[in-house]
């Protein structure tokens, strides 16, 4: 078995919607005042939640596929690419810098793989999904000027869907808004990390269950998931940006 086929179940027919996760595990995530959880702690919960709902949709937990990526120290791939089926809880720590940008090529790099290993096994998929989650800002100068761009233009290009969203106060708003030209990044409100990542199952539910796109020359998707109607995120996003 080739390298791009073992990264994915040949048994199972179903169309994929890859997604991945950047995860902000910055030492910053585990300072919180006294008598209040530090944010990573509120992190960890709400994936422990979002891998239980989701393994709950009898679409999804087919047709979804998540990785984990975290930045904090180093960018590095925490969870690789499992269905939602298999997901199960990952308990992430807070440590170092931000790296985001490393985080950001990473993520690039490891969807170009997980598509191409649809392509191998002759599996359909929707335009994937990329989240960064972050409450700080990015600590690798060019790198992140550079990753941001090429995110961004693999966006403008129908190759991803990309969702900036920050943690707190401190988050750098005016970085997150260079990875997207379809989005502004929106806040968390609090630590609203369970409310989060139950809106995120369930959209994710949704757009596994939207009609298969249609392939260009390339083989990509030519009708982004851009077009699913998502559920309103009213009850994790901070009103005020």
């Amino acid at each position: 078995m080739s390298e791009l086929e073992a990264r994915v179940n040949r048994d199972n027919p179903n169309p994929r919607l890859a997604c991945v996760l950047a995860l902000d595990t910055s030492s910053s995530m585990g300072f919180m005042p006294e008598s209040q959880r530090p944010p990573i702690e509120e992190l960890n919960d709400g994936f422990e939640l979002f891998c239980q709902e989701l393994s709950k949709d009898d679409i999804a937990r087919k047709r979804v596929e998540v990785e984990v990526i975290t930045f904090g120290d180093v960018a590095q791939v925490a969870m690789d690419f499992q269905e939602a089926r298999d997901l199960a809880p990952r308990r992430f720590q807070a440590v170092g810098g931000t790296p985001m940008g490393a985080a950001l090529n990473l993520a690039a790099d490891e969807l170009d793989r997980q598509k191409a290993a649809y392509k191998s096994s002759d599996l359909n998929y929707f335009c994937p999904w990329l989240f960064v989650l972050t409450d700080g800002q990015p600590t690798d100068g060019d790198v992140f000027t550079s990753a941001a761009k090429r995110v961004a233009d693999l966006e403008a290009e129908n190759h991803l869907n990309v969702f900036p969203i920050g943690i707190g106060d401190r988050a750098d708003m005016q970085s997150l808004a260079l990875i997207s030209r379809r989005r502004s990044p929106v806040k968390l409100r609090g630590l609203s990390f369970k409310e989060f990542f139950i809106w995120l199952s369930n959209s994710l539910g949704t757009a596994s269950r939207s009609k298969e796109p249609d392939r260009g020359e390339d083989g990509e998707p030519v009708r982004s998931g851009e077009q699913v109607a998502l559920p309103p995120p009213a009850d994790w996003m901070q009103v005020s940006m």
